[in-house]
Formats: structure tokens, C-alpha cells, sequence
């Protein structure tokens, strides 16, 4: 148990890390780091998906009723939200971002628009929140081959975006077709599959090499468009790209199962619960630390590369967002600012 608990941590400590990573590219100095910018993009790209995957393994299937989890898990999530929804807001309103009228309206709209693009995913983790309870009594009755089947069909769903390139014409949207056979298991919902089918039939391996050998090919996989799109075809870079990608799904799938199967030193592992511990604070208030201090702080003073400048800007991004969220999980009442 106590070891399964570890993996958790570990892996809530990296996909917060990757989210920083994700926002933490400057617009590059020059053309000719465009390779190195698709390489980080490869890297952070399935940040959030790793949070939706995480979640819903440690979540679904729930024996809770219906009102009984709700209750549980948004007291714990939308206060923090709306309170940093509101800074947000306010640091906008002040350095001139927004408008009187375009704040209200951005206050107005909060319940359908997050006030920043990065919050998106709060929208996600909401609608997630929703239909746990609903799937929940087929979840916990699903062998592994059911679960197979539904996970089968959402992959198809990230399969057939690419039916675009081949025709040259939008066939089915990369977000989602409303008018289609697999259109209900298509989505976000399809990492609350993955989630508890990596938790409930995880695959172990006996030796790194074996490790090895069973990931390769999804990486590969999950390579593969990334450079086809970067050399032949940016617009399918742009596909790629997405969060409901085969090529996020894939390297969801890789770092689950990597950290399914090892086991960090002592003081890694303390460091990762650190960073597990706020991860839901740092999340919440690292895109004002990196956009609104450390990006204003080099707007004049930028390094000289994107392989140097970026993983500095996420690693002082996430010291300084863990150091705020620390101190005020000190202060009464934190859990309605931090979720701690």
C-alpha cells in the first residue's frame, strides 16, 4: 500500500512539474529553435492528462453516493478556484490586461470561460467530477477485457483525427464530433478509462530492460507524428499537439507504467511528496509566477537558448510557486486557498 501511495505521489509530483514546463516557453529568439521548441512540447505535452489520468485512478470507481461525493470533492476544489480566478482577475485589472468592462465580463462568464486559458483543465477535472459516480457501479464490475474494449474505441476516437490528413479536409474534429458512432467515449472521459485500467491491471515487469522494451514502441509512436508534422506538415503539428492526441495518450500511458515499476531513492521520493502535497496550490497559482514575475523579470534579460532558458524558468517557477503555496498552508483556513 504503502508503495502504490508512493507511485501516486511521484506521479503528481512530475505531471505538476510538466505543466510548468508546458508554460514556461518564451516566444523563441530565433526561427532555428523551432526543433527544440517542438521538443519541449513533446516532453510537457501530456501534463494535464497525466492529472486527469491520476485523478481518476485514485477516484473512480467510487462507493460514495452520488450528492456524498460531490459534496466531497468540490468543497475541496472550488474554493480555491474561484479565489485565484479572482487574483487573476484583479492582477489583469491592474497592469491594464483587462478592461473594467472585459473583467466584469470575465467574472460574469466564470462558471463557462476560465479567466485564463490555463485553468481550462479545472473544466475538465468538473465534468470529470459529474459522471464518476455514473460509471462508477460499471467501473467496479469491468474486467479487464470490457475495459479494453471501451479504452479500444476511444482510441479510435484520437485515431480518426488524422483521416483529415489524409483527405485534406476536416473528417472529424480533433476536439470531438457530436455526430458520431464513438462520439459518447470520445473526449477527457477516455483518460477516467485509461486511469483505472493502468491502476486495476497495471503492467509490471521484472527488470528495467523489460521495461524498456514494452514502452519503446508507445514512444515511438508517440515521436513519430510529432516530427512528421514538424518536417512535412505543421498543421498536423498542431494536431499532435492537442490534448486528445494518440501521441499524449501514448506518453501518458509511458510515465504511468514507468512509475508503476521503479522505486526513487529516499530523498527523491521526499521531495516528490513535497511537491504532491501542494500540487493542487502550485498548479493553481504557477501560471502568475511564471507570466507575471519570472517572464517580466527576462523580457530584457533573455538567455541565450530555449534548451538552457526554459527548463531554468520552469525549475525556479515551481521553487518559488511551492514556496508561496508552503506559507500559506500556515495561515487559517489555507484549504480555501491552496486545497491544503
Amino acid at each position: 500500500m504503502e508503495n502504490r501511495v508512493q507511485y501516486f505521489n511521484n506521479l503528481r509530483a512530475v505531471a505538476c512539474f510538466l505543466v510548468i514546463l508546458t508554460h514556461s516557453a518564451m516566444p523563441a529568439l530565433n526561427p532555428a529553435f523551432g526543433l527544440f521548441m517542438m521538443l519541449f512540447s513533446f516532453i510537457s505535452s501530456p501534463s494535464s492528462e497525466l492529472f486527469v489520468t491520476l485523478s481518476s485512478s485514485l477516484l473512480a470507481p467510487t462507493k460514495l453516493g452520488m450528492f456524498e461525493f460531490y459534496k466531497k470533492r468540490f468543497s475541496k476544489l472550488l474554493g480555491p478556484f474561484i479565489f485565484w480566478s479572482l487574483i487573476i482577475l484583479l492582477i489583469g485589472y491592474f497592469n491594464h490586461s483587462f478592461t473594467f468592462a472585459e473583467t466584469i465580463t470575465k467574472l460574469i462568464l466564470l462558471p463557462i470561460q476560465p479567466v485564463t486559458g490555463v485553468y481550462w483543465f479545472i473544466y475538465v477535472i468538473i465534468g470529470l467530477y459529474f459522471i464518476i459516480p455514473i460509471l462508477s457501479p460499471w467501473l467496479q464490475k469491468a474486467n479487464k477485457g470490457e475495459l479494453r474494449f471501451i479504452i479500444s474505441l476511444w482510441i479510435l476516437t484520437l485515431i480518426l483525427p488524422y483521416t483529415n490528413l489524409i483527405f485534406n479536409k476536416e473528417i472529424y474534429s480533433i476536439t470531438g464530433s457530436y455526430y458520431f458512432i464513438t462520439s459518447y467515449l470520445g473526449g477527457f472521459v477516455g483518460y477516467l478509462f485509461l486511469g483505472v485500467y493502468l491502476r486495476k491491471f497495471p503492467i509490471h515487469v521484472k527488470s528495467k530492460f523489460a521495461l524498456f522494451y514494452k514502452l519503446f514502441p508507445l514512444f515511438i509512436g508517440a515521436l513519430l507524428p510529432y516530427f512528421y508534422g514538424y518536417i512535412f506538415n505543421r498543421e498536423a503539428l498542431d494536431m499532435v499537439r492537442e490534448n486528445l492526441s494518440l501521441s499524449s495518450a501514448f506518453l501518458v500511458t509511458i510515465i504511468f507504467t514507468f512509475f508503476q515499476n521503479i522505486q526513487l531513492n529516499t530523498l527523491l521520493e521526499k521531495l516528490f511528496n513535497n511537491i504532491a502535497k501542494y500540487s493542487f496550490g502550485i498548479y493553481l497559482i504557477h501560471i502568475i509566477v511564471v507570466r507575471d514575475i519570472i517572464w517580466k523579470v527576462l523580457e530584457n534579460h533573455r538567455l541565450p537558448h530555449p534548451i538552457i532558458e526554459t527548463p531554468i524558468i520552469a525549475i525556479i517557477s515551481l521553487i518559488c510557486s511551492f514556496l508561496i503555496v508552503k506559507i500559506l498552508s500556515l495561515m487559517p483556513y489555507s484549504k480555501y486557498i491552496i486545497g491544503v
